[in-house]
């Protein structure tokens, strides 16, 4: 089994706590609370592991730079790892969607947000999974 990267995407800093456009913030930081784990800051990004399995090993990923710019600690971060694409799971915002719903799906465009269009730039690859929240 491979090792995943869940990512959470929002906005650093005090001003955007609880917005809608933290949402993947939240949910990874419910996932941590969930299994008691506390995230490091490394200064470009906050990261916290947990093992899944004797074989594997989830990251929860939050990068620390605006959500515009989401996809260049992230690359990072899976070149150094070893990590493919396929193995990225994005958690973020979707106003489109109705409140408390979600939707799931592997590969497709950025559908507008900008976040998932520089994870696409930075990666090169739209093959990733994409879990869109509704706000």
């Amino acid at each position: 089994m491979s090792d995943k990267i869940f990512v959470g995407l929002g906005n650093p800093g005090q001003k955007y706590e609880h917005t809608r456009h933290n949402f993947g913030f939240e949910v990874l930081d419910k996932i941590a609370n969930s299994v008691n784990l506390n995230f490091k800051d490394t200064g470009r990004e906050k990261v916290c592991v947990f093992n899944f399995n004797s074989q594997s090993k989830i990251y929860l990923f939050k990068p620390l730079t605006f959500m515009n710019d989401s996809g260049a600690p992230l690359s990072s971060f899976m070149h150094y790892y070893k990590i493919s694409a396929e193995n990225i799971f994005v958690f973020y915002d979707d106003f489109a969607i109705e409140l408390g719903q979600y939707k799931i799906k592997m590969s497709g465009s950025s559908g507008g947000h900008n976040g998932i269009k520089s994870i696409i730039a930075h990666l090169n690859t739209q093959d990733f999974w994409r879990m869109k929240l509704g706000i």
